[in-house]
């Protein structure tokens, strides 16, 4: 059979370093909004499970749970493609050309003439 090999999803010594870098008001505003942000999603799914929202009334909870999660993903994709636009420009597109070479035809793209600006 085949060797199966490990590959880890995260790099622990990077988040120790992140965290050590970090100020306590920092640690305390991330521990803050991750709070609210899981009281608001289980505030707004006892809603639709409720049936207190239009889509869970007129369809089912489900479907209100599935397009809330959805669009909170895709959401999630466009905030980071959108860092990535407009972090990106000041790196030279050389060094990641043969790495990654869809994100080079994208930042090619996207920061040729005022495309950046007009984002």
């Amino acid at each position: 059979g085949g060797q199966c090999s490990m590959v880890p999803i995260w790099n622990f010594d990077e988040f120790y370093i992140t965290m050590l870098t970090n100020s306590p008001l920092d640690i305390f505003k991330q521990f803050y909004s991750t709070c609210l942000v899981i009281f608001s999603v289980v505030i707004v799914t006892a809603l639709m499970f409720t049936e207190n929202t239009k889509v869970a009334a007129d369809a089912h909870p489900v479907v209100a749970l599935v397009t809330m999660w959805l669009g909170i993903l895709w959401m999630s994709m466009v905030e980071g493609g959108q860092c990535s636009m407009v972090g990106l420009p000041p790196i030279d597109r050389e060094l990641y050309k043969e790495s990654h070479k869809i994100t080079y035809q994208i930042t090619s793209l996207g920061h040729r003439g005022d495309n950046l600006d007009r984002y």
